[in-house]
């Protein structure tokens, strides 16, 4: 099984040609609002995509043109309408900032990403986790732990008491879950994507710092960009609050009103509150290395392939990919129990989307939007010199070169 394996080293186009990236950070971060023409275009495409969700956020920055755009209600109660700057849950895009929080924590030389999980949490919490002595802090990171998804444990029970949801949960009992499971395959030998893993990096971090969660990603990422709407639920007073989420839980073609849930069954899986413009930052600044240093980011994007996910194409620590032979993206996405969310960036197109909507749905919301957007843009103008192997290289080594990883094993740190 391990042969069969991957990884996939894009990331190295973008380090070995930083300038270029850097060029393309400066063309976005200066961009002006669309035409007025494309914004009603954009928000035409919008209000049509986004059919029985209540509301729904989306922005679209570029070189040629930034676009915040929002369509729907904040609250079905009272018809308050959905503006651009209102926050959401954002559900798993929360596991990219905790990723880049254990990243930063390497960086310091606090955690090392072959440490074990029974040299950072007490055995009172490893002793029930198989092969708790093997796991790394790399396998908790890019999924291939192997450990079962708590989750889905919780939400069998959900089924018969929607209760559980309303309960403040400590993180102890939400491993608890896993307590006499099975792994689903052995450590580094596959890949699935499992909450538990990030929820025990929450808590790695936190016995590392001897803080909480919700302080280290202030203090290593929130702060440093100014992320005024970006919060940490049920750890942090969240001043304004956010919209209001919705889902018919019950299946009886009403949509209840879930915001009362306690996210403390998400925690460092999926606790997080912010809105598009500070997911925008978040991940520009991410992949243009302002929170990373260039040998750590080319760990946190190097990623494992062939996964088996309706999400991503590829997934490296903490962040996904989407390939096509035209597209590639840098990616997470996100849901919670009336929330969902997405985080894009192209580094082949240097444009960032965001989206997040306050329901359940699985309308399409980018194929709507993005294809406005691009069919509305004038041709890109020619690069300046040097800009054009980067991309180039990017686009031969990111869709094209992979790495075996059985002939890797060594520098890949999954063990057989």
């Amino acid at each position: 099984m391990l042969g069969k394996i991957i990884r996939t080293t894009i990331v190295t186009s973008a380090l070995l040609f930083a300038p270029a990236i850097a060029q393309a950070a400066n063309l976005g971060s200066i961009s002006s609002p669309v035409n007025q023409d494309l914004a009603q275009q954009l928000q035409t495409a919008l209000d049509q995509a986004r059919g029985d969700i209540p509301g729904a956020s989306v922005a679209i920055i570029s070189p040629q043109g930034t676009w915040f755009g929002s369509s729907g209600v904040s609250n079905l109660a009272t018809g308050a309408p959905l503006q651009p700057s209102d926050r959401f849950q954002i559900g798993s895009i929360t596991k990219t900032f905790v990723a880049t929080t254990v990243l930063r924590l390497v960086e310091e030389n606090i955690l090392n990403l072959e440490d074990k999980l029974t040299q950072r949490l007490p055995s009172s919490v490893t002793d029930s986790i198989p092969n708790a002595d093997q796991i790394t802090i790399r396998q908790l990171l890019n999924h291939t732990s192997g450990i079962s998804d708590y989750v889905d444990i919780l939400f069998s029970q959900a089924a018969v008491n929607p209760g559980v949801f309303l309960n403040s949960w400590e993180p102890e009992q939400l491993v608890s879950f896993i307590n006499a499971l099975e792994p689903r395959f052995n450590p580094g030998e596959s890949w699935e994507y499992s909450n538990t893993n990030f929820l025990l990096l929450g808590m790695v971090v936190e016995a590392a710092t001897n803080g909480n969660i919700a302080n280290e990603i202030r203090d290593r990422i929130l702060e440093p960009l100014a992320l005024s709407n970006t919060f940490f639920a049920e750890q942090e007073a969240i001043p304004g609050g956010y919209v209001r989420g919705y889902w018919d839980f019950d299946q009886d073609g009403t949509l209840n009103d879930i915001t009362g849930a306690n996210l403390s069954w998400a925690w460092s899986t999926g606790a997080m509150i912010s809105n598009t413009a500070d997911l925008a930052t978040f991940i520009q600044s991410l992949i243009h290395g302002e929170l990373l240093e260039p040998d750590t980011l080319l760990e946190m994007l190097t990623t494992i392939s062939p996964i088996t996910s309706n999400n991503y194409s590829a997934y490296g620590l903490g962040i996904g990919t989407l390939e096509s032979p035209n597209r590639f993206w840098y990616i997470h996405r996100g849901q919670t129990l009336g929330y969902r969310s997405n985080m894009w960036y192209s580094p082949l197109e240097n444009i960032t989307y965001i989206e997040l909507i306050n329901g359940r749905s699985s309308q399409n919301l980018a194929g709507a939007t993005l294809t406005t957007f691009r069919r509305y843009q004038p041709p890109a103008s020619v690069p300046e010199p040097g800009f054009v192997p980067g991309l180039l290289l990017t686009v031969s080594i990111g869709l094209t070169f992979r790495l075996n990883l059985a002939n890797t094993l060594r520098r890949s740190h999954l063990p057989k």
